[in-house]
């Protein structure tokens, strides 16, 4: 899987997008009509040296507009509402275990070699857990934790039936999305759902 380095100002947009300096930024999967970072992919253990925090999240939703949209999706319910259909659907169940298992498979080539040799002798075993948590780092490989990151998994790989859901839920509100910082860096232009 490809996507671009991380650049300075990669980083700034994003820190703006998410109003914070972001942590573990690995590369961009993702931008925007306007070339503006929308999914960061992001490094599974902290890059402080000497430090194996786990940072399940792989794949990061960082537009503010797009961010919102799927909010107010998740405020409506449909995260209990997807999870109730994934559970009564065998065949969607399926296909959502498959979603998490690519999602962990991208996370583990994110890790070179000798860092998974170091994990898998450490005492606590870390490689274990990494290479057992889906998305959002759920545990249930059926489960649906939140829609941000099913969303940004699904832009990124077209792969994942619950963000496919989100993306045709967003496209049916005929909502526009709109951060400011696209706004203002491109002359008031309009940023539409990315395609």
């Amino acid at each position: 899987m490809n996507w671009e380095t991380i650049s300075k100002k990669d980083n700034e947009i994003i820190a703006r997008q998410i109003q914070r300096e972001p942590r573990n930024l690995h590369g961009v999967a993702r931008r925007c009509p306007h070339q503006c970072p929308q999914v960061s992919v992001n490094y599974p253990l902290s890059k402080k040296e000497q430090d194996a925090d786990f940072f399940p999240t792989v794949f990061w939703l960082t537009c503010p507009g797009a961010v919102r949209l799927v909010g107010k999706i998740e405020d409506q319910g449909f995260i209990r509402r997807i999870q109730e259909h994934v559970n009564s659907n065998s065949g969607l169940s399926e296909i959502v275990q498959a979603a998490h298992q690519e999602y962990i498979y991208i996370r583990r080539t994110l890790l070179d070699y000798k860092v998974r040799v170091g994990l898998r002798k450490a005492e606590d075993n870390a490689l274990k857990y990494i290479e057992k948590v889906g998305i959002g780092g759920v545990s249930d490989l059926k489960g649906v934790k939140c829609l941000h990151m099913h969303y940004a998994h699904y832009l990124v790989t077209r792969n994942n039936p619950v963000g496919e859901l989100v993306d045709k839920m967003i496209r049916l509100s005929k909502e526009k999305w709109q951060c400011n910082f696209c706004y203002y860096a491109h002359a008031h232009e309009a940023a539409g759902v990315a395609e």
